[in-house]
Parts: C-alpha cells; sequence; structure tokens
C-alpha cells in the first residue's frame, strides 16, 4: 500500500580506509564529497554519539485483538527505561484481528504483512527484538536487555529537512561501520504516533485508544532495504542514503517519525539503529 508519492531516492558510498576492526572515539562520520541532494552532517551530529547500541523492537499487533493493548503498554514502558536506546514499531498486517471494518482504524500495510508472513507470525500479540526469535510480550524486556549488551557495531544519523507549505521530506541517513559486519541492507520506514482510534480491549471496545509507534510503510517501498554494496561491511566504511517524498496529507506531519536500520541481509538480524522525528 503505497502511503507516500515517491518523488527521489539515491544512495552514494564512500569507504574510509582503516587497518582497525574498531575505530577510537569520538566515532567520528568523515564528510563525504556526495551528491548535491545530501543534507550534511554538522559537528554536532559527529561527535554526540555515547557508542551504544540502538534496538529495534517490532510489536505485531491488531486493532481487534483485544490482548495486544497490553503488549503496546509494555513496549511503551520499555522504551521509557531505555530512552533512545529503543525504538519500538508497531506493525500491523492483513489478518482478521487488523481488518478496519467496523469503524476501526486501517494501519494495515504491504511491507508489514510481508514481514509477518516471512517471520511467520500467525497469534498476536507477538514481537522481534532486533529480528531474532519471535517472543510474546512477556519475554520482550529480557530480550532487549540482551540486545542492550555491548557496543554499537555502526553509527547511524538520520538528517532530515521538512517543508510545512508542501509536505515535501528530504532525508540523508549517514551511516559510518566500526566492526566488521556482513553483508547487509538498510530499511528506512515511516512511522506517525499518538493516533486516537478505536481498539478491542480484554473489557469492551474503546473508542479514544491512543495507537502508538504505528508503521506506515517503508520509505521507499522496497521492503527488505536496500543493499549496502555486495561484500561484507569494513570498519570505516561509510554510507549515505538519500530520500525527497511527499508525506500523504492523511498523516500527522507533527507525530511523523523516520526509523531507519539496518540488518544481516541472510539472517535478517537488525545490527543498529535510529529514529527521527521530522518536526
Amino acid at each position: 500500500m503505497k502511503k507516500l508519492s515517491l518523488i527521489l531516492a539515491g544512495m552514494t558510498v564512500a569507504f574510509a580506509m582503516s587497518s582497525c576492526d574498531k575505530l577510537d572515539e569520538p566515532y567520528f562520520i568523515e564528510p563525504i564529497a556526495a551528491e548535491s541532494d545530501t543534507i550534511p552532517l554538522t559537528k554536532e551530529d559527529t561527535i554526540n554519539f555515547d557508542g551504544k547500541i540502538v534496538v529495534l523492537l517490532e510489536d505485531y499487533t491488531g486493532v481487534k485483538c483485544n490482548n495486544c493493548p497490553a503488549a503496546g503498554e509494555i513496549a511503551l514502558q520499555l522504551q521509557q527505561q531505555y530512552g533512545h536506546q529503543l525504538i519500538v514499531l508497531g506493525v500491523h498486517p492483513k489478518g482478521v484481528l487488523q481488518n478496519p471494518t467496523g469503524g476501526f482504524p486501517d494501519f494495515r500495510t504491504d511491507d508489514g504483512n510481508e514481514w509477518n508472513n516471512a517471520f511467520n507470525i500467525a497469534a498476536y500479540p507477538n514481537g522481534l527484538v532486533n529480528r531474532g526469535e519471535v517472543v510474546g510480550s512477556a519475554k520482550w524486556a529480557e530480550k532487549v536487555e540482551k540486545a542492550m549488551a555491548g557496543e554499537a557495531p555502526a553509527r547511524m544519523v538520520i538528517k532530515s529537512e521538512y517543508d510545512d507549505a508542501d509536505r515535501e521530506l528530504r532525508l540523508s541517513v549517514h551511516t559510518k561501520i566500526l566492526n566488521e559486519l556482513p553483508k547487509s541492507k538498510l530499511t528506512v520506514c515511516m512511522m506517525e504516533d499518538n493516533i486516537l482510534g478505536k481498539q478491542a480491549t480484554p473489557d469492551s471496545i474503546y473508542a479514544g485508544y491512543m495507537h502508538r509507534h504505528v508503521f506506515r510503510g517503508t520509505a521507499d517501498g522496497i521492503t527488505w532495504g536496500r543493499s549496502l554494496g555486495n561484500e561484507d561491511l569494513k570498519a570505516g566504511m561509510n554510507f549515505i542514503t538519500n530520500f525527497k517524498f511527499t508525506v500523504d496529507e492523511k498523516y500527522n506531519d507533527e507525530e511523523f517519525y523516520i526509523v531507519a536500520f539496518i540488518a544481516d541481509e541472510s539472517s535478517k538480524e537488525v545490527f543498529m539503529a535510529a529514529e527521527k522525528k521530522i518536526k
């Protein structure tokens, strides 16, 4: 389901020479001679990095799933606990529990449905932490804590410029590899937060439910992301991915986020994620 009118997407790749597997602080992303559409990094962007892993939690849910609000609350509590280190995406596939008939909101996406089927998720709520095994919400805290261990294998910064008048959004996703990684892909997603709408609960149907972290699809329609080169990633490699598109008027641009993550092209394991509110 196309949610945006895509105008332009491009990627520039540059490789920084390095003989080390790990770079010393402050984890600079060196300036790259890139295409004119790139939004450059500032000095603050290059040094404001604490070396911590940013984890992705995907909450597979449904508007007619009466047990899903409790799982959503767990995800929210974990995000409040870990702050910027945890990003949540509420994914609504195309099933009975996601059907919008009867006045429920329609959060279904083609991308989310393909992910759901690929990971064999058949019951809700369920989730993935950095795209490891499918687990129920009771195990999310344990999986998130484990995923937080260690230092970030990459540095990611999302730069954006948004024009309120024509709703045009420009993005540059800057990635620097800090430790050697297998061949990977970059996925860039749209997320809308704080949406009021009907939701089934264990007691009733609640018309004023606040839906959080709603996945609205991939920004470029590429479900599994764009390849970061054709080989394993070495420490010191730099990547820039640029996008320009119009944010659909059906979305609240005051609550609109971009979520990006890099993942193993084969296993789908997520190594690092980043998030940026456009306003």
